[in-house]
């Protein structure tokens, strides 16, 4: 789809900012003459952008017959996250299935969008590193790339998904390939130093170096947010995140209060209210009330299984050292 990189440019920024409803409107409304491929590709952008909305039905029947490649894995895709969003393991395991068959279609091995939403189905059904070797040959596609380099960084306690925010992706990669992350940036950067994802990047990587890359991420989110009017959950998320790294919590809860104003069903952005609470000695009352809400919004969550884990852990251990009476 290399042909329609100009003519999609707005298009692609606003997915990346996370302006989906924005991104929605204008695709629906727009009247400018596209090639067939920039059509077909804002057509994906329009439906991954009611995925991010949760809008998993509409994407599943308008495009149940459709026989275009990308067009059938967003669909996928779709089914895939409703399933795991009610629980349904049957439905969501056949799914892994038809997406990894998909794949294996020799047209798609290449088809940078169905490696995209295949990587994003096997990530989330903790394949890890079969993401990575899908995402792996991606080419000069920085949206891959982008996917690619977030499953290489670590699983980071202070943030544990919401770096920029990722409406598919809510949290990060549990192994330590930080070396990958930084190599995909440094290529990124020598052919497309100014792109919005080309950033992004960076600043995801900046915030897991630490040190003074933390106000280099800082910087980078906030540029995004002056100079595109990107009042977005995901940028918001992206700020608050580089706050919290820099010990400013008061302007972090700020932003993220505000990105809660826009999706008060966030996780990420609730996840980090937590991790903010926590660190400015909230009464355990608020902190439990952001616990509860993420068990209503995304009882799944990665922050809560690892929660819940430690909480089983401490009892264990108290047990052992219980006083008999």
């Amino acid at each position: 789809m290399a042909d329609s990189v100009d003519e999609l440019f707005a298009i692609r920024n606003l997915f990346s900012l996370g302006a989906y409803q924005t991104l929605i409107n204008e695709v629906s409304s727009s009247r400018a003459p596209l090639s067939d491929a920039a059509k077909q590709e804002a057509k994906s952008y329009l439906y991954r952008s009611y995925i991010a909305q949760g809008k998993y039905n509409l994407v599943i029947s308008e495009l149940k017959d459709s026989q275009i490649p990308e067009q059938h894995a967003i669909r996928l895709l779709a089914i895939y996250l409703q399933a795991k969003s009610k629980g349904d393991n049957t439905n969501k395991e056949t799914t892994v299935k038809r997406v990894t068959e998909l794949l294996a279609e020799s047209t798609n091995v290449v088809n940078s969008l169905v490696q995209l939403v295949a990587g994003t189905v096997l990530y989330n059904e903790g394949l890890l590193e079969d993401a990575l070797k899908v995402l792996h040959h991606h080419g000069k596609n920085l949206e891959v790339r982008k996917r690619f380099t977030r499953y290489c960084e670590v699983y980071l306690k202070l943030e544990p998904g919401a770096i920029a925010g990722n409406n598919v992706l809510s949290s990060f990669m549990t192994i330590d390939r930080l070396d990958l992350a930084r190599k995909e940036v440094a290529a990124a950067k020598q052919w497309s130093e100014d792109a919005m994802l080309a950033q992004l990047l960076e600043a995801w990587v900046d915030l897991r170096i630490g040190g003074d890359k933390y106000k280099e991420a800082f910087y980078i989110f906030e540029e995004f947010a002056q100079s595109h009017s990107a009042n977005t959950v995901k940028v918001l998320n992206g700020q608050a995140v580089a706050n919290i790294a820099l010990a400013r919590y008061p302007e972090a809860e700020s932003l993220l209060l505000e990105a809660l104003k826009i999706n008060n069903d966030d996780p990420d952005t609730i996840v980090n209210l937590i991790v903010v609470a926590n660190l400015t000695s909230k009464p355990s009352d608020v902190i439990n009330r952001y616990i509860n809400q993420l068990r209503d919004t995304a009882p799944d969550h990665t922050f809560l299984q690892d929660l819940d884990l430690k909480s089983s852990l401490f009892d264990r251990a108290s047990a052992r050292f219980a006083i008999a009476s």
